[in-house]
């Protein structure tokens, strides 16, 4: 194994404050994981977050968010909420529970023991790391604030989701995950667009992995980071800068959209208007280029409420279709494949 993947353990541990820490109350850290199963037609989202003071049981929130969505089906799941003293946290390594939910990593993978409060969803599984991964710890500003990121692009996800009665076994699904950490309040001025696709396709033999960021203000006038990263097989092969990258949003995504917590619907009830019908993407440096678009088929919003003025922040997830057209290092590709795209504002 290489020493990057075995050392993910580490690089993937918690950052808690010091107890005394005068910016313990805007402290936000959180796991997450998506699931991509092409042959059983199932996303599975799932997060696992930490904030304020986690020390206290009124200062402080552990939460989960355990999601799945199937065609024919749509969106099951949603967010429980926990006090600070719920969670269990090793600041040694990634060893986390809240709930009757834990996340840990050993051995050379996660292994996700999830059920949901009200028992809708539970699932037991491995994820595999299958990439190198990538650490941005600069404390990137957002707002009044800031954040870090760890991102494992692709891991194999193998062992099964419980959805009501039914059970769903996966071998060698295609998963991401990413680790956030800072120091910042929901509703300063900031937003972002996140997106990935683990295995795209194949380069030369390996599988091609992208992520994508855009982080911006609130309104999307200013760029702050925007970036698209693309790996094959365990390395990253490329990584296109923000003067590399045009990107153009277009229409607002007409489909339905569950909000979650449900209340948030009767402090907000006006259509979700901040989901795109579609992005266009295009990477370009020297003879490397990227096409890319994406359009979202299924989304659903997490209401946050604002820590500065009134309101919610929207934190919208999306599943859809990503197709990929161009040459990278001489290799050409053109496919279509299921990604998730996030926007926030």
């Amino acid at each position: 194994m290489p020493l990057a993947l075995e050392a993910i353990g580490g690089i993937d541990r918690p950052h808690v404050p010091p107890s005394g820490d005068p910016a313990l109350s805007t402290y936000k850290e959180w796991w997450h994981f998506n699931i991509i199963d092409d042959a059983a037609g199932l996303d599975v989202i799932v997060n696992l977050s930490l904030t304020g003071d986690i020390r206290t049981g009124d200062e402080g929130q552990a939460n989960l968010i355990f999601l799945s969505l199937e065609a024919d089906r749509g969106w099951r799941g949603g967010l429980d909420v926990f006090d600070g003293l719920s969670a269990t946290v090793d600041e040694r390594g990634v060893d986390l529970a809240v709930g009757q939910s834990s996340i840990r990593y050993s051995d050379g993978c996660y292994r996700l023991w999830l059920r949901s409060a009200n028992g809708q969803l539970a699932a037991d599984l491995r994820l595999v790391p299958a990439t190198e991964p990538m650490l941005v710890w600069k404390d990137t500003p957002i707002g009044s604030g800031h954040i870090n990121w760890m991102i494992v692009p692709y891991l194999s996800a193998s062992g099964w989701v419980r959805i009501g009665e039914r059970r769903v076994s996966m071998e060698g699904a295609r998963a991401y995950h990413d680790h956030n950490w800072g120091h910042w309040r929901w509703g300063d001025n900031f937003g972002w667009d996140w997106g990935f696709c683990a295995a795209a396709t194949e380069l030369g033999g390996e599988p091609l992995s992208l992520v994508y960021d855009r982080t911006v203000d609130r309104r999307g006038a200013r760029v702050a980071e925007h970036s698209l990263a693309v790996w094959r097989g365990e390395q990253l092969l490329r990584f296109f800068a923000r003067q590399m990258i045009r990107v153009r949003h277009s229409g607002t995504y007409r489909g339905h959209v569950r909000r979650i917590p449900g209340v948030s619907d009767l402090m907000d009830p006006a259509r979700v208007a901040t989901i795109p019908a579609r992005i266009d993407l295009t990477a370009r440096f020297g003879e490397d280029l990227i096409e890319a678009s994406y359009i979202p088929d299924a989304a659903l919003q997490i209401a946050i409420p604002r820590e500065t003025g009134f309101g919610l922040v929207e934190l919208n997830e999306t599943m859809g279709w990503l197709t990929l057209a161009g040459t990278l290092a001489g290799w050409p590709f053109n496919v279509t494949r299921r990604a998730c795209f996030e926007f926030v504002g």
